[in-house]
């Protein structure tokens, strides 16, 4: 014999629903573990839905981990990012920094101007200790990601003209393969 559900069902079944959507809520909210889904969680929150059969992106995605100490000369990466066709072809989502919350101030300050609309966000430690599994126990750091949200490329900020050079040129093989 089967028994219509009563009042009590209805409101257990309810709580449970109410719940499943908190705990999605509070997932999504969470930092993420890895280091495309901390990026993916900046740029979704900072770019608007694409259109239907729309790519979300045309630029490949990049990140630089920094701390307040490299901002008094150590940035060479973030001008390499700034030029010509680099600028064109990779988007900077965001800027993450290790360090107290009060950094986050002077950092800006410091930051080149173009700077000025990406968002600079504290690192997460699972960001952080991936970036350390790479090699990257050292402040600055870049990550490139390709479309599909991969990561292509990390390295550590240049120390030299010609190690600048190079990583324009790196950068530069990297994109021309995203214009397919």
């Amino acid at each position: 014999m089967h028994r219509a559900p009563t009042l009590w069902h209805w409101v257990i079944a309810g709580l449970v629903v109410s719940l499943a959507g908190v705990g999605y809520d509070v997932a999504r909210a969470m930092p993420q573990r890895t280091l495309t889904g901390a990026m993916r969680q900046i740029t979704h929150a900072a770019t608007p839905t694409p259109s239907a059969g729309a790519r979300a992106t045309t630029a490949v995605q990049a990140a630089v981990l920094l701390q307040l100490h490299d901002c008094s000369g150590n940035l060479r990466m973030l001008h390499v990012l700034h030029r010509g066709s680099i600028a064109r072809h990779i988007q900077l989502a965001v800027i993450w920094y290790v360090g107290p919350v009060s950094d986050s101030t002077h950092i800006r300050a410091a930051l080149p101007s173009w700077t000025g609309t990406i968002p600079l966000r504290a690192a997460p430690s699972a960001v952080v200790q991936q970036f350390a599994s790479l090699g990257h126990t050292t402040t600055p750091a870049l990550l490139v990601l390709d479309q599909d949200g991969r990561v292509r490329f990390t390295t550590q900020s240049p120390r030299s003209s010609r190690e600048v050079a190079g990583l324009r040129r790196i950068i530069e093989g990297l994109t021309w393969i995203e214009e397919l």
